[in-house]
C-alpha cells in the first residue's frame, strides 16, 4: 500500500466515517510524500515550499494520478507555481474519496455511496482488517525502538503534527508516556535509512499540514 492508503485507514473508523479530524490534510500530505519518494515531485527550500514536477507519468493510484494531472495542468500547462500550503486545500481533487475507492477495489474497505446529492459523502466501512492490523503493529514496533522506513516516519510525523497520535494509536502507545512518544518520533531521523533529504521533506510536509490545523484551533477557540 501507499502511504496515503495507510493514512486513510488510520483516520477512518471501522464503520466507514472519519475517525479523527484533519483527514483531508493528512491524506493530501501523504500523497505528496508518496510522490516525493517516487521521484515524481520535489519541494524547494522556501518556508512555504513550491512543488516542482519532475515526472508526470501516472503511478497507477487514482489519488496520486489525479494530483500529478493537476500539477501538470497548473505548472506545465499554465506556467503557475503551486505552493504546498495551497495544495492542502484543493478539495476538488477528492483525494480522500479516490483513496477510499482504491482501498475498496483492493477488497480492504467496503463502499457506501454518497447521499443527498453528495452532501453526505461516501463511507468506507472495514471489510478486511488485516492490513490495518499489520500497519498498527508495525508502527507500534517503531515507536518502541524498531527500525523505521520512510513510510513510518511520514505517518508518525503526520499523526504527531495533527495532534491525533494518542487518539488514533491509543492501543499502540498504551504504557508509553507522551514524552516517550515524542522522543521516539524525534529519533526517527537517526534510526533506519531515512536520510536527510527525506527528513527535510517530511518536516516541510508536517509544517504545511499543521498550519490549517493550527488555524482551525485558533478559530474554534476565538
Amino acid at each position: 500500500m501507499m502511504i496515503a492508503d495507510e493514512i486513510f485507514l488510520l483516520y477512518t473508523a471501522d464503520k466507514g466515517g472519519v475517525f479523527a479530524q484533519y483527514r483531508q490534510f493528512a491524506v493530501t500530505g501523504a500523497v505528496v510524500a508518496d510522490l516525493i519518494l517516487a521521484q515524481r515531485v520535489e519541494l524547494d527550500g522556501r518556508k512555504d515550499p513550491r512543488l516542482a514536477l519532475l515526472d508526470s507519468r501516472p503511478v497507477g493510484h487514482p489519488a496520486h494520478d489525479a494530483m500529478l494531472e493537476y500539477l501538470h495542468e497548473r505548472i506545465v500547462g499554465k506556467g503557475k507555481q503551486v505552493k504546498l500550503s495551497q495544495l492542502l486545500g484543493v478539495r476538488s481533487l477528492k483525494l480522500e474519496e479516490r483513496t477510499g475507492r482504491a482501498l475498496h477495489d483492493a477488497g480492504i474497505l467496503g463502499l457506501v455511496d454518497a447521499k443527498l446529492g453528495g452532501l453526505v459523502g461516501p463511507k468506507f466501512p472495514m471489510e478486511n482488517p488485516l492490513p490495518e492490523q499489520h500497519l498498527r503493529a508495525r508502527l507500534a514496533h517503531v515507536l518502541r525502538g524498531g527500525e523505521p522506513g520512510p513510510a513510518d516516519a511520514v505517518e508518525l510525523s503526520i499523526l504527531k503534527g495533527t495532534s491525533t497520535m494518542h487518539r488514533i494509536l491509543r492501543d499502540e502507545v498504551r504504557g508509553m508516556s507522551r514524552k516517550e512518544v515524542k522522543v521516539a518520533i524525534e529519533s526517527l531521523e537517526t534510526r533506519g535509512d531515512i536520510g536527510p533529504a527525506i527528513k527535510r521533506a517530511i518536516d516541510m510536509l508536517v509544517t504545511a499540514v499543521m498550519a490549517p490545523v493550527f488555524v482551525g484551533v485558533v478559530t474554534a477557540s476565538g
